[in-house]
């Protein structure tokens, strides 16, 4: 399905998100199942498992899905950026692109995770405006190959002059999508085995929501700086009429 890329209200990108989401729901939720079922049913083992054992799995499958979630997330947005400029793609294709950048995604998330953690110890407030102001850094790495502190600073950019409005809309799309699955996981913590893996696929869907509001908001961004929706509707005519259609400034092969 076809998306017209303009800019958004605040009502908007949310509602957007939630059309990319619906469209496709097994797409972009398969790549978040394929990190989170499995540490899900390494819960499953914690429980079982004599209390020696249980320290041991709790680490590991703690240390795993620190390692597995910045890449499930650049996966993530490589999908919802794909889908979003109408270009089909898998799960294995979006796992399979997060793999030749695996080093400098994970070195990016390192270096701001820490930055961060040093802002919060020295006040909370400078940690909060950062990890808005940083927000952008999954689809900036997908799309623009920006890593490290280029990255930082090019989502920042994007933020300059709206950042209240990017604090209200990552917090409302956490809402929206904590709400439900914290009324769904209360229910499965009373649930003996099967219950870890309920809530293991409860933070599957309910994850993805907020990434496809931040690539959906990063292509807002875009198109209200940068006119990448007049860029990008010249590059489909000129494709349309068979002329050279230069590559959009300042991204990748998927935009």
């Amino acid at each position: 399905m076809a998306y017209t890329i303009r800019p958004l209200s605040f009502a908007e990108v949310l509602d957007r998100a939630f059309a990319v989401l619906k469209d496709h729901f097994w797409l972009i939720v398969s790549i978040s199942a394929v990190v989170y079922l499995p540490w899900g049913a390494m819960q499953v083992f914690e429980q079982l498992a004599s209390a020696p054992l249980r320290v041991v799995i709790a680490i590991v499958s703690g240390l795993a899905l620190l390692i597995a979630a910045p890449v499930m997330g650049v996966a993530v947005a490589t999908a919802v950026a794909k889908v979003y400029l109408d270009q089909p793609t898998t799960v294995d294709e979006a796992y399979r692109s997060t793999g030749s950048i695996l080093a400098q995604v994970l070195g990016t998330y390192l270096v701001s995770g820490l930055l961060l953690i040093l802002a919060f110890i020295a006040l909370v407030i400078p940690g909060i405006y950062f990890a808005i102001c940083w927000a952008l850094l999954p689809p900036v790495m997908v799309i623009e190959q920006r890593f490290g502190m280029a990255a930082m600073r090019r989502s920042r950019e994007l933020v300059r002059g709206v950042w209240w409005r990017t604090l209200g809309i990552a917090a409302v799309a956490a809402v929206i999508a904590q709400i439900p699955a914290s009324a769904l996981n209360f229910l499965w913590v009373h649930i003996p085995i099967l219950g870890p893996l309920l809530y293991a696929a409860t933070l599957a869907v309910s994850s993805t929501y907020s990434a496809v509001v931040l690539v959906i908001y990063y292509f807002d961004r875009r198109c209200r700086t940068e006119d990448f929706d007049l860029r990008l509707l010249a590059e489909q005519i000129r494709a349309e009429t068979g002329g050279a259609a230069p590559a959009v400034p300042g991204t990748s092969s998927i935009a």
